[in-house]
């Protein structure tokens, strides 16, 4: 596929990054080279979620780290921000509704994409951070995020510090 932009292309770190008409990136890096199907991650999501993103290749291959979003032109950030939002899936609980007493326990939360249940995935499926947020894995592998345990409301956290 040859880059055909449905929207502005844009000019960063002598690359040009443009999203071609089915909607998928394309990177043209300094020497010329068009890497089609690029693929956008955050570097770190949980510890630094606005932090660094990563663009890779079909192939794998890491083609830009860009350090920061704010680095970027206004209309590249957006366009990374909504493609980083479509892409992740990282449930933020915003409240935990129950937990039950038998092992593995079953949760009932809420979160920014409704309400779920789900089993602890095992006892230590609750990881505290030292920045002060949590992830609890599923047994499914599903990793939910509560970024700041301090912005829960009081029976949330008292719920969630039984398992601390």
């Amino acid at each position: 596929m040859h880059l055909q932009p449905v929207s502005p292309s844009y000019l960063f770190a002598d690359c040009r990054v443009a999203q071609g008409p089915d909607g998928s990136l394309s990177l043209i890096t300094p020497d010329g080279q068009q890497h089609d199907e690029v693929a956008v991650f955050r570097g770190f999501p949980l510890s630094a979620p606005d932090g660094p993103v990563s663009f890779i290749g079909a192939d794998g291959q890491e083609l830009l780290w860009v350090s920061s979003l704010e680095q970027t032109p206004d209309g590249l950030r957006q366009l990374l921000q909504e493609r980083l939002a479509a892409d992740e899936f990282l449930p933020r609980i915003e409240a935990i509704e129950s937990v039950s007493r038998a092992e593995p326990g079953t949760w009932q939360v809420r979160t920014d994409r409704g309400r779920q249940q789900f089993e602890l995935a095992a006892a230590d499926g609750v990881a505290w951070h030292p920045d002060g947020g949590v992830t609890i894995t599923d047994r499914d592998g599903i990793c939910y995020v509560i970024p700041a345990v301090r912005l829960l409301d009081r029976r949330s956290r008292r719920l969630l510090e039984r398992h601390g």
